[in-house]
């Protein structure tokens, strides 16, 4: 898995909503008010906690309460989940679909069927098992490859400094805080940025938009929010 970012779209998660159908290997988003940070590391949270099985311990819903869709693009295979809080106070898998590039999709819940915690979480990274031969047996490992690679993905997701950060993840998700970055910072950061998305894929969120102008300008996306 290449591991580059194709799609990333949210419904009722704080404000954030589609802006960023078509990510590239390195994706610099200006967020002046820090708004596009906070919505993203939620989106992002909350799909790790999807993909470790903990949706019931996560916080990242207290401040929600209609429902939630999510849908993320790695390498144009989508995976896509609807939560939606019960009249119980527990949120519940509605829905959840890995869309694979190759043309088949993968319904996980039955409708009518919600579940406490995503199907996802049972396919942790690690070797895909051979179940026989033929077609059925073909598809199953498709799907078993792809939804522990997804999971993989997501699991170890975590929110790095612009300035240090570990590139040995399969996502680099960087903040720079700052706005007035010295000339020398502003440097240092494109060219680790450029360096780290020759291995995965890079997103940075920043304020400052002279550090967004020392990158390329199809590499810069500007925030667009709907409400708070």
């Amino acid at each position: 898995m290449s591991n580059r970012l194709t799609r990333i779209q949210a419904e009722g998660l704080r404000s954030l909503r589609d802006v960023v159908p078509r990510p590239r290997r390195l994706t610099v988003i200006v967020d002046p008010e820090g708004t596009a940070t906070r919505d993203l590391v939620a989106f992002f949270t909350l799909l790790r906690e999807l993909a470790h099985g903990r949706i019931q311990q996560t916080q990242v819903l207290d401040a929600v309460d209609g429902p939630v869709t999510l849908v993320l693009g790695v390498d144009d295979d989508d995976y896509s989940v609807t939560l939606r809080r019960f009249p119980d106070g527990r949120w519940r898998v509605v829905h959840e679909e890995l869309s694979l590039l190759a043309g088949i999709s993968i319904p996980f819940v039955e409708p009518g069927s919600p579940r406490d915690e995503a199907v996802l979480s049972t396919f942790p990274p690690g070797p895909t098992v051979s179940v026989g031969e033929g077609e059925a047996a073909w598809l199953g490992e498709i799907a078993d490859r792809a939804s522990r690679a997804m999971n993989g993905f997501l699991r170890d997701f975590r929110v790095q400094p612009a300035e240090s950060f570990d590139a040995d993840v399969p996502f680099l998700f960087l903040e720079e805080r700052d706005v007035d970055l010295p000339a020398i910072a502003v440097w240092d950061r494109v060219q680790a940025a450029r360096a780290a998305s020759s291995r995965v894929p890079v997103l940075l969120c920043t304020p400052s938009v002279a550090l967004a102008d020392a990158f390329d300008l199809e590499d810069v996306l500007r925030w667009e929010t709907s409400g708070g």
